[in-house]
């Protein structure tokens, strides 16, 4: 990716343009979802549903969601501190961008995981501890 196609912050650049990934390369196009007002609502009314969904911005930070579009799909990679928005053209596309954040992701989810069950915090390390004592 060249400079000139550093990722934009949020929906759209402040071109209104925003990159889409299509073959293993980048374009820029014309943001599909308006910037302002609800982001939900927005994306809804460009017709987008979401496909899937990864992550809590509760526990780890950093979430990713892919959605379902009428011509691309959306992609919301965001973190506690930003949001970062692509398109892919079609679905492998957006298999290929997926396969490349899912470590992201993932190493996030399991760290943050790893925190909780060593400070004892979570439901689930609290089940841990009980299913052990049983033993």
């Amino acid at each position: 990716m060249t400079e000139e196609l550093a990722a934009p912050e949020g929906a759209g650049g402040s071109d209104g343009q925003c990159l889409l990934y299509g073959g293993g390369e980048w374009t820029r196009i014309p943001s599909p979802v308006s910037g302002e007002g609800d982001w939900d609502k927005a994306v809804a009314e460009a017709g987008y549903q979401e496909f899937f969904g990864s992550g809590d911005p509760d526990s780890n930070y950093v979430t990713i969601h892919l959605y379902r579009g009428p011509s691309n799909y959306l992609i919301d990679l965001s973190s506690n501190v930003s949001s970062e928005i692509v398109y892919a053209a079609t679905l492998p596309d957006a298999m290929d961008l997926l396969a490349k954040w899912m470590p992201v992701v993932s190493s996030a989810s399991l760290g943050c995981l790893l925190t909780e069950l060593d400070q004892g915090e979570s439901a689930l390390g609290q089940l841990i501890v009980k299913a052990v004592g049983k033993q």
